[in-house]
């Protein structure tokens, strides 16, 4: 799920997307409610409310924060996300988010009730965040094994001030670990198949690459300036970041970049094309940076359009 311009522009500096710690944010001071908690039978139950519970409970965090605070509908925001998730009818077709929440939130991350009452675009943020997490789930292919029942009582949990049935830290952790294993495993077992593809060659460092167009001008060295344009995807297809929608390229140095672009860049010339696959190692190792999860092996397409050499 592509966010919202204007919903990302709100959230900064909340978290890129809701799941995650957010001890340090305020929230309203209600007291939980005591209602009786979840039993789980299997790690898939436990582990599907907990998904739920940490993406919900930083939604909730987020929506409720000094910025957006009075701004949004709870109980909507829930409600979309629930529909969603539960592939009930939905009260607003899928392609009118990005519309409806463009005339909603303005640039100066004010809110516009005249053009779209404040019940919908909660709504519809809700529907959002159910998008971006079974976006999620598919990344990881498990949205086949999760309990959906246990993942929509997360949600509703996370959502509200309801005592959850498992406490917030702890989902949170579990989650990351579940979630990092699978990335692990993924990663591992893509750059096995992809080392015997055709055309794709793994250097000493285990970086694997593809010539898609080989250039004939100079290589740039480490503290030079690489003009570029560039599209980095997760093995899934997920794009999480280009250069090419702008039509504006970027400039760096090989010697500020992860370590498998650095080792990259040196390989090509001016004019090349080359596709990288990075194992997590020469990328962005075992933590979460931004949008990009943590043991994550990253493809990036690389157009190396001009070395300006330092002088």
């Amino acid at each position: 799920m592509k966010q919202n311009i204007f919903i990302l522009l709100l959230l900064i500096p909340f978290l890129w997307n809701c799941g995650g710690d957010s001890e340090e944010t305020e929230v309203p001071n209600n007291q939980p409610l005591e209602l009786p908690l979840l039993e789980f039978n299997t790690f898939n139950e436990r582990i599907s409310y907990c998904i739920g519970l940490d993406h919900a409970h930083g939604c909730y965090l987020a929506y409720n924060s000094q910025n957006t605070k009075g701004k949004f509908d709870n109980d909507q925001i829930k409600k979309g996300m629930v529909d969603y998730l539960n592939d009930n009818e939905l009260r607003i077709p899928l392609t009118s988010i990005d519309s409806l929440l463009n005339l909603y939130l303005l640039e100066n991350g004010q809110v516009d009730e005249t053009a779209v009452s404040k019940a919908d675009a909660s709504y519809a943020i809700g529907m959002s965040e159910g998008q971006f997490l079974v976006g999620s789930l598919v990344g990881r292919g498990i949205d086949q094994t999760v309990e959906v029942w246990f993942l929509v009582e997360g949600v509703r949990d996370g959502m509200s001030t309801q005592k959850p049935s498992v406490p917030y830290n702890e989902a949170t952790v579990e989650v990351k670990k579940y979630y990092d294993e699978i990335n692990l495993d993924m990663g591992e077992s893509f750059l096995a198949a992809n080392a015997s593809a055709d055309s794709v060659e793994t250097t000493e460092s285990g970086l694997q690459y593809k010539i898609i167009q080989e250039g004939n001008g100079i290589r740039p060295n480490l503290t030079d300036t690489c003009v570029v344009h560039y599209t980095g995807r997760f093995i899934d297809g997920r794009t999480f970041e280009s250069t090419i929608p702008s039509k504006i390229p970027a400039e760096l140095t090989p010697l500020g970049v992860i370590q498998g672009w650095q080792e990259g860049l040196q390989m090509m010339r001016e004019g090349s094309q080359y596709r990288f696959f990075i194992p997590y190692q020469l990328g962005y190792g075992e933590e979460q940076n931004g949008p990009i999860p943590a043991y994550s092996v990253l493809v990036y397409d690389i157009e190396l359009i001009k070395v300006k050499k330092f002088n």
